[in-house]
């Protein structure tokens, strides 16, 4: 059973805890001064639409309520779109306040509605958007690609999708009777490509469906005991992977095994390699964090924590004994190699770009870290109201 909730969650890079999210709440846009509102309600279909560079449109839905709309101003022209691409893959995609951007601050997408989360597609992102900076007010989700095309996602309430970094895909879970259902939908269209039903013990997380990790042909939902692995385009169950904890996928690899320390890769199950020996203590003290990169190369590795005390001071403190640690580090591990490199930080430091790079915020510094090698390169990004928000990583909210 998982010991530690809340630095598990960190794990999973490709999802969120189970906020209370209802998509027929209203989304509206009217923070900023001069900006007409817009609302946004969940409808039965979906429209795409490609923004065009410097210019505002609306991004209507279809159905029940088909005059409702999102305020959308893009940076990015058609010239643009494979230098977009190129650096979302390197650099990674960020958000803060309304504004999602690929790498490069001249990248840009405002979406006119808070973004409080990014999932990593080949393409573009999942943002999940509210007009609550704090999280407290309704969820709705759209897809925001590289050539600045933006897409409202009908997803179903609660939901908590897994997304693929090389594909694009998302999927979720619900409910459906005495079991579940996986959905898995094409992310720039909207699309339901699967349902796969299953059943499975689940009760460890508190939460009303199980974690989901997607990677490739395979979703990871994270029954009680062991995760359990499935082929969505057959729909049959071809694995389980061992340890009650969240999903953590990428490559075709899952993480799993006493604190998600050893990765097996999922076609045939076979054992990959292990982080275990990083694990500090013994028996019940035992405790580390392991998260995959999005592209299943890597495994990032911390043996600490952060606490953070009702004034809002945060410590970092060690795994085991609970003492402060003045000079944190994480280690990073090339799965196929083996090789492994230590830079400074806890398991709140880093998150990845989509092709596997480390990356980390501070104030208006962005941080890019070779996985493989250790070197860094740093550039500015522009100042806000609200903080940087990096896609790959699973902070809550």
């Amino acid at each position: 059973m998982t010991e530690n909730l809340t630095d598990l969650i960190r794990q999973h890079a490709t999802s969120q805890p189970v906020p209370e999210l209802d998509l027929d709440g209203v989304i509206r846009s009217g923070r900023r001064a001069g900006r007409r509102r817009a609302v946004v309600r969940r409808s039965v279909a979906t429209l795409a639409i490609g923004a065009v560079a410097g210019t505002a449109v609306a991004v209507s839905g279809v159905g029940r309520d088909a005059g409702s709309s999102l305020q959308v101003e893009s940076s990015i022209s058609a010239s643009d779109v494979d230098l977009v691409s190129s650096a979302y893959r390197t650099g990674g995609a960020f958000s803060r306040g309304d504004t999602v951007w690929f790498s490069d601050p001249d990248y840009s997408v405002d979406l006119g509605t808070a973004v409080q989360t990014l999932y990593y597609t080949a393409d573009g992102v999942i943002a999940a958007v509210s007009d609550d900076d704090a999280g407290d007010a309704p969820r709705g989700w759209v897809y925001v690609g590289t050539d600045g095309t933006v897409r409202r996602l009908d997803l179903p309430r609660k939901v908590v999708p897994g997304a693929d970094a090389s594909a694009d895909r998302l999927a979720y879970v619900t409910k459906a009777g005495s079991g579940y259902e996986v959905h898995v939908v094409e992310a720039s269209s909207g699309d339901e490509l699967a349902v796969v039903p299953f059943d499975g013990g689940y009760t460890w997380a508190g939460w009303s469906v199980p974690p989901i990790g997607l990677t490739g042909d395979y979703v990871v939902v994270g029954t009680n005991e062991a995760q359990k692995v499935l082929n969505w385009r057959t729909g049959r169950e071809v694995a389980s992977v061992p340890g009650e904890q969240l999903p953590s996928t990428g490559g075709g690899r899952a993480l799993g095994g006493d604190h998600g320390s050893t990765a097996y890769r999922l076609g045939d199950s076979r054992q990959l390699r292990s982080t275990a020996d990083l694990t500090v203590g013994s028996g019940d003290a035992r405790w580390a964090s392991n998260e995959l990169s999005p592209d299943g190369r890597f495994v990032q590795t911390t043996t600490t924590f952060v606490s953070t005390d009702e004034d809002g001071t945060r410590t970092v403190v060690d795994g085991v004994d609970g003492d402060e640690v003045r000079n944190p580090v994480v280690h990073v591990t090339d799965l196929d190699t083996g090789r492994r490199i230590t830079l400074p930080g806890d398991g709140f430091t880093y998150g990845w770009t989509p092709d596997g790079r480390l990356v980390k915020v501070e104030g208006s510094r962005v941080t890019t870290c070779d996985a493989a090698t250790g070197d860094c390169s740093t550039r500015t990004v522009p100042d806000g109201p609200g903080k940087i928000r990096v896609a790959g990583t699973y902070v809550g909210s």
